[in-house]
């Protein structure tokens, strides 16, 4: 189901924490809502799913204006960073609750909680309660309770927020996979910029409650529109006077030319390098690098070194 945003604008008191938005959001697609904290996401989210009520603007989702109509009759999946699940029911009551509220069938309900448990790789968990799975488990559960009621939308709220990055990582990539399958049209707010390029076909970049550019992750990354939106998603630096990328230069030794500068600091993390180096006018940008490139220079702080764009 597509959604359409038309001048969507949120205020509380004297503050606009949404500001006039308006995008479309492709049916099926996953996309990442990304943006610093403040920026205004969790409440674009809260007006979409009817949990906030609008200023101004309208949300509509496949033609349908659901900018009046109570949450509860949107036909809209919620997963929240605090998933809450309920502590008293195992995994397949839980899972089930929004069906049971629904008043179906006893059989629907054993039938679709069965398929959901092995969807999200739960099997042998059914008769768990939540103290009793790991903190992925139980957010794969509440995503399970989300997609029982077979919504038009799912909404993501910093759903992995409260894991460790190991789960994390092996959650978005759960999630991705999961999205092919079921083909919801599923919204994800986050402020983790690697999560969002990984995981979403279209991204909606937020500053102080706009949207300052939505598109493809890769197009994002390469051309961005505003100078907010190249900083915010991936580090840059500082090279004759424009910002570029650490990774699009290139450090070779001072003979070759090319503006030179002395090894001002040396950052080994894991598989890249990051080296600082002082130039002549007074800046200092940094070059981003494998462990290979690094030691084939054979440089150390204080060395003499050229730094260029890469071709």
């Amino acid at each position: 189901m597509s959604i359409s945003l038309s001048h969507l604008t949120k205020r509380y008191g004297a503050d606009t924490v949404v500001d006039d938005v308006t995008v479309e959001i492709p049916e099926s697609s996953l996309t990442a809502v990304l943006g610093p904290s403040g920026s205004g996401k969790s409440t674009l989210l809260k007006l979409i799913a009817g949990l906030e009520s609008p200023d101004e603007g309208r949300v509509v989702i496949e033609g349908d204006d659901v900018t009046d109509v109570d949450p509860r009759y949107r036909d809209i999946g919620f997963c929240f960073q605090h998933y809450a699940p309920f502590r008293h029911m195992n995994v397949a009551r839980n899972i089930g609750f929004g069906l049971r509220v629904r008043k179906q069938p006893k059989d629907v309900i054993d039938a679709k909680v069965a398929e959901l448990i092995e969807l999200v790789r739960l099997d042998g968990k059914a008769k768990s309660y939540p103290a009793q799975l790991s903190g992925g488990e139980r957010q794969r559960m509440a995503l399970a309770r989300a997609l029982a009621i077979e919504p038009r939308v799912l909404l993501l709220d910093e759903p992995f927020g409260a894991l460790d990055a190991l789960v994390r990582t092996e959650l978005r990539q759960w999630v991705k996979e999961l999205h092919r399958q079921i083909k919801v049209t599923t919204i994800l707010v986050t402020h983790d910029q690697d999560e969002a390029m990984e995981v979403a076909d279209q991204l909606l970049i937020m500053h102080e409650g706009r949207i300052e550019q939505a598109g493809e992750p890769t197009e994002l990354y390469e051309r961005p529109a505003t100078d907010f939106v190249h900083g915010f998603l991936g580090p840059t630096t500082m090279f004759k006077g424009v910002s570029v990328r650490p990774h699009d230069l290139e450090l070779v030794p001072a003979s070759e030319g090319a503006i030179e500068g002395t090894v001002q600091s040396i950052m080994e993390l894991g598989f890249e390098v990051q080296v600082t180096v002082a130039l002549s006018d007074g800046t200092a940008p940094w070059v981003q690098m494998s462990r290979n490139e690094f030691r084939n220079l054979h440089v150390e702080i204080g060395s003499l070194v050229s730094i260029r764009e890469r071709d």
